[in-house]
């Protein structure tokens, strides 16, 4: 019998980690960020330079144990693809995770959360039902490199780059996810969250904003947001006349994405309120863009408690964890976040569907987005179940539609 097999052409050796890619049938122009470990998870991307684009993730054995470090690769014109990652954090001894990056003043910033990790021998927390990982005791590390120092002619280790010692961003434990939001005055907005243990996994969390000066240095104490018990993981975008910051923040419910507002530049923020957006409790990301509009990158999967079923909180804590992040998509909107008449699927997955092989479908998660030049977008999220980085380059047009464009 015929068999297409045997006279396909193989291409993969042809593929090469961190190389940008232009293929049939594919989205955009894309790429896979060499793995750094058994998981990679959690990317951030920013714009160093108008020509250096940095995406830092986490990378290792596992999320919650020792090892797990946080990794940089850049993406310079010069290069043409990007470099083979390096491991930029500095405590081995514990789980270092959600990496933030952003640029003040000719400074490169790093901050991180570094938690403690439990022992091989450690099983208190299954007798106990609490969560194996510890983020109830994870503080922040903030580091920084002049910009100027970075070399793209050798690796960009630990070794080789003049980074500062790591220290700890306040004395609390603390957790954060996306970049912070510059103010007018040059100062940042930071959107971080206290991850508990109480309520069963992290059911009560809650969020705040942390006020940095320009050197990314903490001013005062963090501000509440209030009734934001179960939103977290906020990330912070102007509106399109300026005068008030939304903050759309993920469910740990699984119901919606929820967004708070701030009339007065970040020293006071509303209760958050839900959008038309389903969440599945995994990250989203806001970003303003050049034309006016705003865009969210989100799982398109929610679902609301059902009434007929046992109170979740006897489960779950106060939260619920569907297993389900795909597909991947972009929504846009004109109005403020107010409605979102433009969605596309960026990302569906393997296309595994039914009980048998649906946990087969590699999660999409944690994704980030920014804008380069006008109307091209950026993403790079955790791929295939964490087993890499994807990088995606697309454009505005793609989801609104070459008329609508």
């Amino acid at each position: 019998m015929l068999s297409a097999f045997t006279h396909a052409l193989d291409r993969h050796e042809d593929l090469a980690w961190g190389q940008i890619l232009v293929t049939p049938f594919e989205l955009g122009a894309w790429s896979l960020l060499e793995p750094m470990g058994a998981q990679n998870h959690a990317p951030q991307l920013c714009w160093i330079r108008p020509d250096l684009l940095g995406c830092v993730w986490m990378a290792g054995g596992g999320e919650g144990t020792a090892g797990m470090s946080i990794y940089l690769s850049l993406l310079s014109t010069e290069q043409g693809s990007w470099c083979v990652p390096q491991c930029i954090s500095q405590d081995l001894e514990r789980s270092e995770q959600n990496p933030l990056l952003f640029v003040s003043g000719g400074v490169l910033h790093l901050i991180h959360s570094a938690q403690r990790v439990r022992g091989a021998s450690d099983e208190g927390w299954a007798e106990g039902q609490s969560s194996f990982s510890m983020q109830w005791t994870a503080v922040l590390r903030h580091q920084v490199l002049n910009v100027e120092s970075i070399d793209l002619g050798r690796a960009m280790s630990w070794e080789g780059q003049a980074w500062s010692l790591a220290k700890d961003l306040i004395e609390t434990p603390a957790f954060c996810r996306h970049p912070p939001h510059r103010s007018e005055d040059g100062t940042w907005l930071l959107p971080i969250y206290r991850s508990l243990e109480q309520g069963g996994s992290f059911g009560h969390d809650h969020s705040e904003v942390l006020h940095l000066d320009a050197e990314g240095a903490p001013m005062g104490s963090p501000i509440t947001v209030p009734g934001s018990t179960g939103r977290v993981h906020g990330s912070i975008v102007p509106s399109v006349d300026g005068t008030t910051l939304y903050q759309f923040l993920r469910s740990r419910l699984a119901d919606w994405v929820y967004c708070s507002a701030s009339a007065d530049a970040g020293l006071s923020w509303s209760a958050p309120q839900s959008t038309d957006l389903p969440n599945n409790n995994s990250s989203i990301q806001a970003c303003r863009l050049a034309s006016g509009r705003l865009a969210l990158i989100f799982n398109r999967f929610g679902f609301l408690p059902d009434p007929n079923e046992p109170d979740a909180s006897s489960v779950w804590g106060e939260a619920r964890w569907p297993r389900t992040r795909w597909p991947l998509s972009i929504a846009i909107s004109a109005d403020d976040g107010q409605s979102w008449p433009w969605i596309r699927d960026i990302d569906t997955g393997f296309g595994f569907c039914g009980p048998m092989n649906w946990d087969l479908n590699g999660q999409l998660a944690y994704p980030t987005l920014l804008e380069g030049r006008p109307g091209e977008l950026h993403v790079a999220y955790s791929w295939a179940g964490r087993q890499a980085i994807r990088y995606l380059s697309l454009r505005e047009t793609d989801i609104l539609g070459e008329i609508l464009g």
